[in-house]
């Protein structure tokens, strides 16, 4: 059983999900393999190594056919195995009420486009 309640999505891949993400001695610009209201799972091929993770980070999130937004955030563990391909999630801690909008609109028209086209 997935424990997660929100829907989840995976961008398509001409139109990313790019997050910049800054943490404690760190500036990393990855793609999102997911995007749901409450957090995203990105790649991370170094798997943080070296940097500190458990403090919080700053995010400017860039949807495509949305303005660019900032959040707070944590980095969370996933599963050994994920974690072993250098998979993390990144759970929102916090955002501006127009950043939940765009998210919100994203994820669901995305999530009506999948359904549509499977």
């Amino acid at each position: 059983m997935d424990k997660r309640k929100q829907i989840r999505v995976i961008p398509f891949p001409k139109q990313p999900v790019q997050l910049q993400l800054m943490g404690n001695g760190f500036l990393e610009i990855l793609l999102a393999q997911d995007v749901s209201e409450g957090g995203m799972a990105v790649r991370v091929p170094h798997k943080f190594d070296g940097y500190d993770i458990h403090s919080s980070v700053e995010m400017v999130v860039s949807l495509p056919g949305y303005k660019p937004f900032k959040a707070k955030g944590k980095i969370k563990h996933l599963s050994a195995s994920r974690e072993a391909e250098g998979f993390f999630g990144l759970q929102f801690l916090q955002m501006d009420i127009k950043g939940k909008e765009s998210l919100l609109n994203y994820v669901q028209k995305l999530a009506s486009l999948r359904r549509m086209a499977g």
